[in-house]
């Protein structure tokens, strides 16, 4: 079931003109932008668009520090987090998507972020999260299951990925807000 709205979605994502993506991902942009927690925030992880993601770039300022996700060669971490700069180089991950080229000693725990701004497919209003279906983000974000409040965990997404409900597995991180194109939806998790 869920690898068929993975299908539908991916599709319907594809379909965007690049107008409509540009347009709609700014409009997410900017609700996050004018939260609080993003306000407040210093030190924030995000990720790169690939194949028709709701695009964060836009969130980069000056101000505060920004951290892509790289794939963990530790299997159970999932990811871990490179600072981005001016110096940063990329190569392409066996998924084909660009992470920071980096040494050991660069890694950044994903605790010490503020907030995580985390791509999806679909989500529901309670805060669950349709990924890939690869785990990466449960993993490296698994201890937040214990009310762990910190970081923020943002779903970037068009409206159009609203699901009326989504199984939640025992291994699944929920989100604590999901910005769309028309909303800032705050969940009872913060």
């Amino acid at each position: 079931m869920k690898d068929q709205i993975r299908q539908r979605l991916r599709l319907q994502r594809s379909e965007l003109s690049l107008d409509s993506f540009t347009q709609m991902s700014a409009a997410i942009a900017k609700n996050v932008r004018e939260s609080e927690l993003f306000k407040e925030a210093k030190r924030i992880g995000f990720y790169h668009s690939v194949r028709g993601e709701a695009d964060p770039a836009s969130l980069q300022t000056t101000d505060k520090q920004f951290f892509l996700p790289v794939l963990s060669k530790n299997l159970d971490e999932g990811l871990v987090f490179i600072e981005l700069n001016d110096d940063t180089q990329f190569e392409k991950n066996k998924f084909s998507i660009p992470e920071p080229v980096y040494d050991e000693e660069k890694i950044v725990a994903a605790s010490t972020l503020d907030l995580v701004i985390v791509p999806l497919l679909g989500f529901d209003k309670t805060g669950n999260r349709l990924g890939m279906g690869g785990g990466f983000y449960d993993r490296c974000f698994a201890f937040k299951k214990q009310k762990i409040t910190k970081p923020v965990m943002i779903g970037f997404a068009y409206d159009f990925q609203e699901l009326e409900y989504l199984e939640a597995e025992a291994w699944d991180v929920g989100l604590d807000l999901i910005a769309t194109e028309s909303e800032l939806i705050k969940l009872n998790t913060i």
